[in-house]
């Protein structure tokens, strides 16, 4: 019984990550959120393989638009990720160092409220070509995305929308720009993990889970998702939002 309620806990969390890293509600809220409610224990390990199955979701559905960033043609769209990637990186160590309360989700009302919020701005009516210029602001937006409850590719879409970027082209940089950002995540997790508690009947299940519900989210999310169809992502988050201001008294 142990080893089928282990499974189950292991592909349920493995679903909430593939879903929420990839939709615009944050998957690091959420899953402080399920934490704090006691449905989830938090583990360095289990993050780690989380991320490394959504990384291999984007590397497998986006694989002609990684590889062709290598290629002659694309060195302008390389070259907007690193220059999107620089803030970014500095935001997410000012954070680390200074506030490192709120990367723990001290702050997950007060987030998700934001992130609810960006999702309802509008759309530039002038229509922008990627350059530095939004490449830096999108990079800024992208670490403030660090935060528990601050989705970032529904940050960076946001932002970019109003920057002018189509938003088709906005949903594919944003989800480029979520290679290195997961990839720097695990390097940085790599050192705290003691992969001597490697429980595999948990950790397989949930990236298996994780990397199948991924591909699906991250495909509708290129395919679907716009300002149109942002609204009751926009709702739910302020539901969560409220939940989790009212979860301490709940306890």
């Amino acid at each position: 019984m142990y080893i089928i309620i282990t499974i189950i806990r292991g592909v349920l969390l493995g679903a909430i990550q593939g879903l929420t890293e990839f939709l615009p509600v944050s998957s690091s809220g959420h899953l402080i959120l399920f934490e704090k409610m006691g449905l989830a224990a938090p583990s360095v390990e289990t993050n780690l393989f989380l991320h490394l199955a959504t990384l291999l979701s984007v590397l497998v559905v986006m694989r002609k638009d990684v590889f062709s960033l290598f290629k002659r043609g694309e060195k302008k769209k390389l070259g907007w990720l690193l220059v999107a990637t620089m803030p970014t990186v500095a935001v997410a160590f000012a954070f680390k160092y200074l506030l490192p309360e709120a990367l723990s989700g001290a702050f997950l009302a007060p987030c998700f409220f934001l992130s609810a919020t960006l999702l309802l701005l509008p759309s530039s009516n002038k229509r922008n070509a990627p350059n530095l210029k939004n490449a830096f602001l999108t990079g800024l937006a992208q670490g403030v995305a660090v935060l528990p409850g601050v989705s970032r590719s529904g940050t960076t879409i946001s932002i970019m929308r109003v920057l002018g970027i189509e938003e088709l082209e906005a949903a594919r940089l944003s989800f480029l720009l979520s290679f290195p950002v997961i990839i720097g995540g695990v390097v940085l997790e790599i050192p705290e993990t003691n992969f001597a508690d490697f429980d595999a009947l948990f950790i397989l299940p949930a990236f298996i889970s994780a990397f199948i519900v991924g591909l699906v989210s991250l495909k509708v999310m290129l395919k679907a998702f716009s300002s149109k169809n942002a609204l009751p992502f926009s709702i739910y988050l302020y539901i969560v939002a409220s939940f989790s201001a009212f979860l301490p008294f709940l306890s």
